[in-house]
This record gives structure tokens, C-alpha cells and sequence, in this order.
């Protein structure tokens, strides 16, 4: 009786390892999305006054491309650069996530002092 328990144990361990080991990690891909916007964004001709950290909100369609929801920035240039820069956009993300709508916050530096 111990052998089949000991025997049925082994095999549990064995498969939820296995099961474990495929699932995927969000926090990859969103650090992916992060990155890729962070390209998109760069060299702004926006003049900031001071540090400010806007959270944009935006969805990925289901071909990857960006649609801007949202930011929550009081500049009106800040909002129009990220539209700009963001909108229909395409990501390079893996298909099988079902994350598809995003949060995220981008500090822009001062420019003008």
C-alpha cells in the first residue's frame, strides 16, 4: 500500500512540474510592452518644465496595434506627443497573452530650466 502511494506522489510532482514549467510569465511580456514603448518614445520635442509622470492607459487590438485610451497629463503637448508617437503602432508580443489592456506610467524629464 505504501508503494502505490509513494508511486501515485511521484507522479503528481512529476506532472505539476511539468505544468508549471509551460505556463507563461506576464510579467515578461509586460516588461516587452515596456521596453517597446519606451522606444517609441524617446528623443521628445516636447519642452517640460518640470519632472512630470503621466500614466497612459491604452489596449492592444488583436493585431498588436496600440490604441491610446487615455493620459492623464495636464500638458496639452505631452498628451498630443504620446498620441502622436503611440497611436497604430504595432507591438511584437506573444499571441497567447490575455492581457489587452494596459496601465502604464512614463516619466518625462525637464527639458527647459
Amino acid at each position: 500500500m505504501n508503494l502505490i502511494k509513494t508511486l501515485l506522489l511521484a507522479t503528481i510532482i512529476s506532472f505539476s512540474s511539468q505544468i508549471s514549467a509551460s505556463t507563461d510569465n506576464p510579467s515578461d511580456n509586460l516588461k516587452s510592452v515596456t521596453e517597446q514603448i519606451e522606444t517609441y518614445l524617446k528623443f521628445s520635442e516636447v519642452k517640460v518644465y518640470d519632472d512630470v509622470i503621466v500614466n497612459i492607459k491604452f489596449k492592444i487590438n488583436e493585431n498588436n496595434i496600440i490604441i491610446i485610451i487615455s493620459s492623464d497629463s495636464n500638458n496639452y503637448d505631452i498628451s498630443k506627443f504620446i498620441k502622436t508617437r503611440l497611436n497604430s503602432k504595432k507591438l511584437s508580443i506573444n499571441k497567447t497573452n490575455n492581457y489587452r489592456f494596459y496601465s502604464i506610467p512614463v516619466k518625462f524629464k525637464a527639458t527647459v530650466k
